[in-house]
C-alpha cells in the first residue's frame, strides 16, 4: 500500500524528478501485470463480477497513473541537456550550467531505452490526447496502454500533415489558375498525367510496320527530357507517365531524370488487338512514379483497369482520369492532353514543337 500511496503523492508533484518518477513506473507496471493476471484468473474461474469489478476498476486506475507518470517523465527528459561531459545529480536535475553527460547514457542507467524516451516525449507533447486516450478506454471498459495513447497520437499527427496539405493544395490550385502557362509554375502541381508524343524513330525501326500514324507532331526524347516536370512538381508528387509496350525503356529514363522513383506500372487492357510487329498490342502501360512522399488517397485499386479504345489517337480513357483523381490530390495536370477536362489543368498538343 505504501507503494501505491507513492503515486498520490506524485500526483501531488511532489515527486519531481525523472528517477523517482522512473523507480514509480517500473513498480507500477509490475503491479498492473499482477493485477492483470489476477482478473484473467478471476474470469476463468467465473468468480463473482463484483470481485472482477474491483480489480478491473483497480487496473484502470493504475494504468491512468503510469500514462500520467510517463507523460511526466517525457515533460523531464526533453529539458535535459545532450552535451557530454561529467555527471550530474538526477534528483535534482537540472542545475544550472552544470553538464550532462548524454542523454543516452542517463536513460540507460535509469533503465528506459531511447525509444521509449520518445515515446513519453510524444506523450508529453500530447497532453489533450493522453487524456483522450485514458476517458476512451474507460468508456469501452478497457484498461489504457501507452500503445494505444501512442496509436491516437500517430493518427492525429497524420491528421494534422494531411490538412496542411490540403491547405497547400488549395492555394496552390488558385495559383496555377492565374498561371499563362503552366509550365511556369514552380513546385505547385501534385498530379501530373503526361503522354509524351513519342518519336519511334530511335528504336530501331524508322517505318514501325503495324503502327498507326499519329495525328500530331512527335518529340525526340531528349527534348521530352527537357521538359520542366521536375520544375512544376510539388516536393509530394505523383506521375503517370503513359508509353507504349516498345517505348519502355525511354519512360524508365524519363523518371530518372526528372527526380522521380519508379513504385509500379499500371496496365490499360483494351477491348481488342491493335497493330504489332511481333505480338498484337493489346494493352497500354502507364508508370507510375513518385517524388516526396504521398500516399495514395485509397488502397483498393489494383494494377490494371479495362475500356474502350478512343475515337482519336492516343485518346486515354476516361476512365482512367477517373481512377487517378480517386487516387491522387490535385492540382492535376494532363500534359499533351487530348482535351478540356473538368478539374484539370491541360497543356496540349498545339505547344508541341512551339
Amino acid at each position: 500500500m505504501q507503494k501505491i500511496n507513492a503515486l498520490r503523492v506524485y500526483q501531488k508533484e511532489e515527486l519531481s524528478n525523472i528517477p523517482d518518477i522512473a523507480r514509480y513506473v517500473m513498480f507500477t507496471q509490475e503491479k498492473l501485470k499482477s493485477i492483470k493476471a489476477e482478473i484473467s484468473l478471476i474470469q476463468r474461474a467465473g468468480l463473482a463480477e463484483a470481485v472482477y469489478r474491483q480489480k478491473h476498476k483497480e487496473a484502470q486506475d493504475l494504468a491512468d497513473m503510469v500514462a500520467d507518470a510517463e507523460t511526466r517523465m517525457g515533460e523531464l527528459m526533453a529539458e535535459m541537456p545532450k552535451a557530454q561531459g561529467k555527471r550530474t545529480d538526477l534528483t535534482s536535475f537540472p542545475r544550472g550550467n552544470e553538464v550532462a553527460e548524454t542523454k543516452e547514457r542517463q536513460l540507460s542507467d535509469l533503465g528506459f531505452t531511447k525509444r521509449q524516451a520518445s515515446q513519453f516525449q510524444a506523450m508529453a507533447k500530447n497532453p489533450d490526447i493522453v487524456e483522450q486516450a485514458k476517458a476512451e478506454a474507460r468508456e469501452n471498459e478497457d484498461i489504457v496502454s501507452r500503445s494505444f495513447i501512442l496509436e491516437k497520437i500517430k493518427t492525429a499527427e497524420r491528421e494534422q500533415r494531411e490538412q496542411k496539405r490540403e491547405t497547400e493544395r488549395v492555394e496552390n490550385a488558385d495559383k496555377v489558375a492565374k498561371l499563362e502557362n503552366p509550365l511556369d509554375a514552380m513546385g505547385l502541381f501534385q498530379t501530373i498525367v503526361i503522354d509524351p508524343p513519342w518519336d519511334w524513330g530511335d528504336e530501331g525501326d524508322v517505318n514501325q510496320m503495324g503502327r498507326a500514324k499519329p495525328d500530331y507532331a512527335t518529340m525526340p526524347i531528349e527534348d521530352v527530357g527537357k521538359l520542366p516536370i521536375a520544375k512544376i512538381a510539388d516536393n509530394n508528387c505523383h506521375l503517370y507517365l503513359w508509353v507504349t509496350n516498345r517505348s519502355l525503356p525511354k519512360a524508365f529514363r524519363l523518371i530518372d531524370e526528372w527526380g522521380f522513383r519508379y513504385i509500379t506500372c499500371i496496365t490499360w487492357v483494351k477491348p481488342s488487338f491493335g497493330m504489332g510487329n511481333y505480338f498484337r498490342g493489346s494493352t497500354e502501360q502507364v508508370l507510375f512514379a513518385v517524388k516526396g512522399s504521398q500516399p495514395l488517397k485509397r488502397k483498393d485499386v489494383g494494377t490494371h483497369f479495362s475500356a474502350p479504345r478512343g475515337k482519336r489517337h492516343s485518346e486515354k480513357p476516361d476512365e482512367f482520369y477517373e481512377i487517378v483523381k480517386s487516387c491522387s490530390h490535385r492540382p492535376f495536370i494532363d500534359i499533351f492532353g487530348r482535351g478540356e477536362r473538368d478539374g484539370w489543368t491541360v497543356w496540349g498538343e498545339s505547344t508541341v514543337g512551339a
